[in-house]
């Protein structure tokens, strides 16, 4: 009788395990190309950006396993709320409206929105209010719609930024206002000399980045805002940004 209890403590030890370790998996959105931030590798296809690099550096301190799904930006907040993925990394700021529907980790960035367009156009933009009647690509979902919308500018929706940047490329709109961390990052890399950050632009919104739970879901809050103090207070937060070019 008592080998069979044993045996029993024993198999219920071992059909726990597996759901232990299943709760631990959190589930990351991020965009697929929404590099500096977090994106997909074009060659490796996988992710990369200073926030997976981070979300990344916090999984391994606070014990959780990631798995990333890319989605366009428009989509994230949708998935969270839908539970298909638990927690959001990349260039999701923190907003009012946003802080009504999931809750934000405290901050590990910043971002304002820039303003570009063709090298060609060397009129000073100083605000949105200047875009007024002009046609201007900006991606699905940012904060940047509403206030360009307010302001009578002829908006085109993308679903990423490199897609405003083509769309500019080709010609059919006048200009985009998109994210200044993913919109510069892009234009380094492609070394495009054609087109210009406007630098007399005042931004629509100077944000702070940070991770995103669904609302209530305090424990993974929790564990998440732990490790990236730590990470912080190490040094580690801020040597993933110099790596991406960041101050």
């Amino acid at each position: 009788m008592k080998i069979g209890i044993a045996g029993a403590l024993v198999a219920s030890l071992w059909t726990a395990i597996p759901a232990a370790q299943a709760q631990t998996l959190v589930k990351v959105g991020i965009t697929p190309a929404g590099q500096p931030a977090s994106g997909l590798n074009q060659e490796t296809k996988a992710p990369e950006g200073f926030a997976v690099e981070i979300m990344q550096a916090v999984s391994a301190d606070a014990g959780l396993s990631l798995q990333f799904q890319a989605m366009p930006f428009g989509e994230l907040q949708q998935a969270l709320i839908e539970r298909r993925i638990d927690a959001i990394a990349g260039s999701f700021g923190i907003t009012p409206e946003r802080q009504k529907i999931v809750d934000f980790t405290h901050p590990y960035g910043s971002y304002r929105d820039v303003l570009i367009v063709k090298a060609s156009n060397t009129a000073a933009f100083k605000s949105v209010t200047d875009l007024k009647g002009m046609k201007i690509a900006a991606s699905r979902g940012s904060s940047y719609v509403k206030p360009l919308e307010e302001a009578g500018a002829d908006i085109s929706l993308s679903a990423t930024p490199p897609e405003s940047i083509a769309k500019l490329q080709a010609g059919s709109v006048e200009g985009i206002i998109e994210n200044g961390l993913q919109a510069n990052f892009l234009l380094r890399m492609s070394g495009d000399t054609g087109l210009r950050t406007v630098a007399s632009y005042q931004p629509i919104l100077v944000g702070q980045l940070a991770f995103a739970v669904r609302k209530g879901d305090a424990d993974l809050l929790m564990k998440i805002d732990r490790s990236l103090s730590k990470l912080e207070a190490a040094g580690t937060v801020a040597a993933i940004k110099t790596k991406w070019g960041l101050d």
